[in-house]
């Protein structure tokens, strides 16, 4: 739950001076029910804190060693891991920020998110390589760690998307394929999320965000040019494959111009970033390959397929204006999206894809 609080003061100073000052404070829910005990579920707050009192102040430092003045996060103010949890920010409204609302993200607006994300992955993925322990306990998000079977938002995302296929002639062919995909899908994706902790590696592992997707993006403008862009929410950060993030933003970020069109470019320009920023801090190992990322990619493809059956109708959402609350908490309402003539269309060109890069195969 979010809050935002303006307080005013004065200094002893200059008592008749009155300043204003806005925080933002996340926090748990206060009233016993369905959403707090889901919430108790995560250590969504216990992530946040690390990250931002520990991890991205390493990831920031290492940044500033060489030079780079990338803002990674907004400024932490204060915290509380008791109960009543919470979080306080500095308030990026008043720095000229806002949520990128009923719109698709611009190109610029992606390749900015991705740049960032980029440095992030990269020097991560350079302190893992001296203490992979580091980041082992960075395990959970909320697919591989709630119970699955009392959240049909998570749960049912293939049965929805054979629905919808089932009333459309030219989608029927795919059916077989989502059926059989339906009986492996969720237990791949959970070998895919749980391998650190399970002992197996993939061939890049950085730390994740987790969540990264529209409307945890800040954009500012100025002179109606786009000025900087913030990252937030980082309470699901995960260690693993950058594919895990990649994949999540195919599906949660891109417009579906950028899906269809984009897909390569934008790989592209995030393997290009990683790859800098690591020369940049002058990393000695092995730096991945565009080879490398697209291996990655494929390794995750069931990872990308359950995202596109469960929560490509989120991203359509967004741009739609309607609530988080009423996707996740009604189905009929993603029905109906799942219909909308302009997912239909894109699922017709992106299924062929699909089935031609192998994401139907065991």
């Amino acid at each position: 739950i979010l809050y935002r609080a303006k307080v005013k003061y004065s200094m002893c100073s200059q008592p008749a001076q009155e300043k204003l000052r806005s925080f933002v404070m996340k926090t748990e829910p206060f009233v016993d029910g369905v959403q707090k005990d889901k919430m108790n579920d995560m250590p969504l707050f216990e992530t946040e804190v690390r990250m931002y009192t520990k991890v991205l102040p390493r990831i920031v430092a290492k940044l500033r060693e060489f030079g780079d003045q990338t803002v990674l996060a907004p400024k932490l103010i204060s915290y509380s891991l008791e109960a009543p949890r919470y979080i306080v920010f500095a308030d990026l409204g008043t720095e000229g920020y806002s949520p990128v609302n009923n719109r698709p993200c611009s190109l610029e607006e992606i390749k900015l998110a991705l740049k960032k994300l980029a440095k992030i992955h990269a020097i991560s993925f350079q302190m893992a390589q001296a203490n992979q322990q580091e980041f082992a306990t960075f395990d959970k998000i909320f697919i591989n760690t709630i119970d699955i079977a009392n959240f049909p938002v998570l749960r049912d995302g293939i049965k929805l998307m054979k629905q919808v296929i089932s009333e459309q002639p030219d989608l029927q062919k795919y059916l077989p394929h989502f059926e059989r995909a339906e009986q492996f899908l969720l237990p791949k994706v959970l070998n895919l999320l749980n391998a650190p902790k399970n002992g197996k590696h993939s061939r890049i592992q950085v730390l994740n965000h987790g969540d990264f997707h529209v409307k945890n993006l800040m954009v500012q403008y100025v002179d109606n040019k786009l000025n900087e862009l913030m990252l937030l929410d980082y309470q699901v950060s995960m260690f693993g494959s950058p594919a895990i993030d990649l994949h999540y933003a195919f599906t949660m970020m891109y417009s579906p111009i950028m899906r269809l069109e984009k897909m390569d470019e934008l790989l592209y320009y995030y393997t290009k970033n990683f790859q800098d920023t690591l020369r940049s801090v002058q990393y000695k190992g092995h730096i991945p390959t565009i080879t490398d990322l697209r291996a990655e990619m494929c390794d995750y493809r069931h990872w990308g397929l359950y995202l596109v059956s469960t929560l490509l109708c989120f991203n359509y959402a967004f741009m739609e204006g309607i609530g988080m609350n009423e996707m996740v908490e009604s189905e009929d309402t993603r029905r109906k999206l799942f219909a909308n003539t302009k997912i239909l269309d894109e699922l017709r060109v992106l299924l062929p894809c699909f089935l031609y890069l192998g994401y139907f195969e065991e």
